[in-house]
């Protein structure tokens, strides 16, 4: 009888447990990321040395919120040479990819694609780590502080070494509330995370704020968050524009107001590649 209570009562705390731990990490669990973690089932393959040295290899890291992650509509294969750098290893990319939160679609396997198909590139490298409602402090000082340092060792690790960076976010700060200041200072604090480690690939930052619920700014665009983002582009020399994301904000873009459409995602990869081509030819 008293192994029967000891038992139940066994079963019950780590039922509690379970319970408080996946509670704690209901998004995780939700939104497909422990499963793209552990159960994606894709195989890893050998990176040529050629490919991580050739000038005709893009490899871009890309990070933010939501837009930035696996939140758009759709699905999308990619027709070129278009690969997924995830926990130090190579897979071919495919939707959703590997690294960022969420169980839609991201915009970057559709850039990558345009990029090959203008002949700027043969190959591509997409190191996604993008994470749904996260602001700039989180990037800089907080809980994705360290998924980004992760990323840049990884690449250290395999000698990879990035072309570009893209950086989409400022929807979160516009709710919280940022101040110009604050949103500007933290900015440059995440460039020169780059920067320290002697990575000097050009930085691309989106102007971005638009987000239509929980503020009282006109259209939901935030001019603190956007002016922050501009003035940064504008003062650093290694800084380059990103589209400007609030420019997309009808509803034939948004399926919610806030994610992108299919549709929506191939206009917004479009920007994206617009910014990339106007500095390749500068």
């Amino acid at each position: 009888m008293q192994k029967k209570r000891y038992i139940l009562l066994t079963g019950l705390f780590l039922g509690v447990l379970v319970g408080i731990l996946a509670n704690r990490n209901r998004e995780y669990l939700i939104n497909a990321q422990f499963i793209r973690n552990h159960l994606h089932f894709r195989k890893a393959m050998e990176v040529p040395e050629r490919l991580l040295s050739s000038n005709r290899t893009m490899i871009f890291l890309a990070f933010g919120q939501s837009n930035a992650a696996n939140y758009g509509g759709g699905t999308y294969d990619c027709h070129n040479n278009v690969y997924n750098f995830y926990k130090d290893e190579l897979f071919h990319a495919k939707e959703p990819l590997l690294g960022p939160d969420g169980s839609g679609s991201s915009v970057w396997t559709r850039v990558a694609d345009m990029v090959i198909d203008s002949g700027l590139y043969d190959n591509v490298i997409i190191v996604p780590i993008g994470i749904g409602q996260t602001s700039i402090d989180k990037w800089v000082n907080g809980d994705c502080r360290p998924i980004l340092d992760k990323a840049l060792a990884g690449l250290k690790k395999g000698n990879i070494k990035l072309s570009h960076i893209f950086w989409d976010q400022g929807e979160t700060d516009n709710v919280d509330g940022t101040s110009k200041i604050e949103y500007k200072k933290k900015l440059n604090k995440l460039v020169d995370i780059f920067r320290n480690q002697g990575i000097n690939a050009p930085f691309y930052a989106s102007v971005t704020s638009y987000f239509p619920y929980n503020n009282t700014y006109p259209l939901g665009i935030n001019p603190l968050i956007t002016e922050a983002q501009i003035e940064v582009i504008k003062e650093r020399k290694d800084v380059l524009w990103g589209p400007n994301t609030d420019s997309l904000n009808l509803a034939y873009y948004r399926a919610d107001a806030v994610h992108f459409t299919e549709n929506g995602l191939d206009v917004f990869a479009r920007s994206w590649f617009k910014k990339i081509k106007q500095s390749a030819n500068d």
